[in-house]
């Protein structure tokens, strides 16, 4: 199975639209968006929404055979007609702006790291989130994630054990907005704070050059390195 998480960015003031529409989706089972996510290809998906200093982004999770498959079936399905793909045309069009027909709408993205601390249990929680990649930061990233998966990869995992995260996966996508560093986690629950989770990783000294790191790439403080996302739907 394939899982990718991409970012978009979300229209000024359609934050509470996106909030509405996975709030008011029928509970009950949907036999006709079971049959579109069989016709793309798509077997699970996630979202999240995240306020960051550039704007909200949305943040998707689709899981499949291959993301091609999944966009090329998604755009054969609005030239099919089919209503399902045309109501998320219609949505995705106004709340991110983005025309989902289009070849182009597909995300730009690249897997850097993939990483499993230990085995993932079954009572844990997915969170995904994005940071910004300044624009003279790239190179140096992914030095530091092809380290996170070569010699340093101990490290990571030790940085990860810290906060009970089991996997950890990153990607690099390219927007017309910059590049952003796309992460998705696996993870115990924790209810604290920004402040409580990261002062769990205070006695780590992984986690302290890995956040030194993260830091210099991003442009972001340590306690934006933590943010607090708002998970929409399965």
């Amino acid at each position: 199975m394939m899982r990718v998480c991409y970012c978009s960015k979300i229209v000024p003031g359609k934050a509470a639209t996106i909030r509405s529409h996975w709030a008011n989706k029928p509970k009950a089972k949907d036999v006709q968006k079971e049959a579109f996510w069989n016709a793309i290809g798509m077997t699970g998906f996630d979202c999240w929404l995240q306020n960051t200093s550039q704007g909200n982004f949305l943040i998707h999770c689709v899981e499949g055979a291959s993301k091609e498959g999944i966009f090329k079936g998604l755009r054969e399905q609005m030239q099919m007609h089919n209503p399902v793909a045309l109501h998320l045309r219609a949505f995705y069009q106004e709340v991110l702006g983005k025309d989902y027909s289009l070849p182009d709408s597909e995300p730009n993205i690249e897997c850097l790291l993939d990483v499993t601390a230990l085995p993932t249990p079954e009572n844990f929680i997915k969170k995904s989130f994005v940071y910004p990649l300044l624009p003279d930061k790239e190179a140096e990233h992914r030095k530091s994630r092809r380290l996170a998966m070569g010699e340093k990869k101990s490290r990571h995992i030790a940085s990860l054990q810290a906060f009970d995260v089991y996997r950890l996966t990153s990607w690099l996508q390219t927007t017309a907005h910059g590049k952003f560093i796309v992460i998705y986690t696996e993870r115990k629950n924790f209810n604290g704070t920004q402040e409580e989770r990261l002062k769990r990783g205070l006695n780590s000294s992984a986690w302290q050059e890995i956040s030194a790191e993260l830091m210099d790439q991003t442009g972001l403080s340590l306690h934006d390195l933590s943010p607090d996302v708002e998970w929409l739907s399965c």
